[in-house]
């Protein structure tokens, strides 16, 4: 068969890129990165056409246009592709508002120590996979990330499903907010066979409540702080935060389901450091350590300072943070607000616009560094992250913390110090 990918520089259209090639398959692509897009790059001899959630005003659209003059060649999302990569084997999907990344990774290191040889589709690098975002094994188990984006997750019927946390997010999919979302996980959940598994949070109200409408009559597992049993670890992890040992309890429920021995599941993450832009040290700039998160969400971004907090009690944790989205930063104004409570200085970039994705919003940056400042915490907006880096250039130093978080790449203005300080 012969394939093209439509934005195939993105992470999750470059693991089944991948994928395909080793299955032996003819593989093409196009992307804004790599040369933009046209029609011509349609040919009569592609059999799949895949692309991501784009709508006709994105640049890509020019070629499912010319995709679907031609009867022969067939147009998928890439989650419909997924679903028909996965869909009968023993998938495990991952699904949530947060923490997809990190489950994923660590459910698909505890198979791989247990020598079930699964293959890993993850929404970031990871390091134990050789860096890359794609683990590819040999046998009919699958782990993978179930994204509510677009209702992208209802495309998987995973016979084990892994739900984190329900909230407010993806609001240009689900303009009603909560009430379309919880939907939208019951009908996720409706697709577990009833010899499956669902293994939820407990401490997620939206979570329990999608359990209790579900048609789905499979064996549920919950675990959480709050839960019964799955509450707590015998050991430490290497990544800090309360979200990441929720994130290993519900590993651990995993491992005794499938009748993984203890020790295995406790070698198998114990040393995990965490995917790639998920609190990983980007490295120091005169004495300062620089931690740079994917984190756009006011949960994530409050959970990721927490752990820095929990991490460096000592130092003065300077934030920048670089808004994603007008529509989640107009409509979650307030929670992003406090997310930064624990922070001792907040430093605001222009809210990143997605075109065709996005909506105008009275609401900017600046208004949301004045606001952090009223609860106490200094707070500023710079317009480019030269400005940013020029004033944080003296301001860091062996007493000082600073995490980057928001929209990719807020890394470069860590990359940026460390190119200056090694000249």
């Amino acid at each position: 068969m012969k394939y093209h990918f439509i934005g195939d520089q993105g992470v999750s259209m470059r693991g089944l890129k991948k994928y395909l090639k080793v299955l032996g398959n003819t593989v093409t692509g196009s992307d804004i990165k790599t040369g933009g897009h046209k029609a011509e790059n349609i040919t009569s001899n592609i059999d799949f056409v895949v692309k991501t959630s784009i709508e006709k005003n994105f640049p890509g659209y020019v070629e499912v246009e010319a995709a679907l003059k031609n009867k022969n060649i067939k147009v998928l999302k890439r989650s419909e592709l997924l679903g028909r990569i996965v869909n009968g084997k023993k998938a495990i999907a991952v699904a949530g508002a947060h923490g997809k990344t990190t489950v994923t990774t660590m459910a698909g290191l505890l198979l791989q120590e247990a020598k079930f040889d699964p293959t890993v589709f993850v929404g970031g690098k990871v390091r134990e996979f050789d860096d890359d975002v794609v683990r590819i094994g040999q046998s009919d188990w699958f782990v993978l990330e179930a994204c509510e984006y677009d209702r992208s997750f209802l495309d998987i019927k995973p016979k084990i499903a892994i739900i984190t946390n329900i909230e407010e997010e993806h609001l240009d999919t689900y303009p009603k907010g909560l009430d379309q979302i919880r939907e939208a996980f019951t009908q996720f959940l409706d697709n577990v066979p009833d010899d499956g598994l669902i293994i939820a949070c407990y401490d997620d109200q939206n979570v329990r409540e999608v359990i209790e409408k579900t048609k789905s009559k499979a064996k549920v597992i919950f675990y959480g702080f709050n839960a019964s049993k799955y509450n707590k670890l015998d050991f430490a992890l290497k990544v800090p935060g309360k979200h990441n040992i929720l994130n290993a309890l519900s590993i651990l429920a995993l491992a005794d389901f499938l009748k993984i021995e203890r020790n295995v599941f406790k070698e198998s993450i114990k040393d995990f450091l965490g995917a790639r832009n998920r609190f990983e040290k980007i490295g120091e700039y005169n004495g300062a350590d620089l931690i740079d998160d994917y984190g756009h969400h006011p949960t994530e971004i409050k959970l990721t300072i927490e752990a820095l907090a929990e991490k460096y009690p000592d130092q003065k944790k300077i934030v920048v943070f670089w808004p994603h989205q007008n529509r989640r930063t107009n409509h979650l104004f307030d929670q992003f607000v406090k997310s930064f409570d624990l922070a001792d200085e907040v430093i605001i970039k222009p809210i990143f616009f997605i075109e065709g994705r996005d909506e105008k919003s009275d609401l900017t940056s600046l208004d949301l560094a004045r606001e952090i400042n009223k609860r106490g915490v200094k707070s500023s907006f710079y317009d480019s992250n030269e400005e940013i880096v020029d004033y944080l250039k003296d301001k860091l130093n062996k007493d000082t913390v600073l995490l980057t978080i928001g929209a990719l790449p807020t890394s470069e203005i860590s990359k940026t110090l460390i190119k200056m300080q090694n000249g």
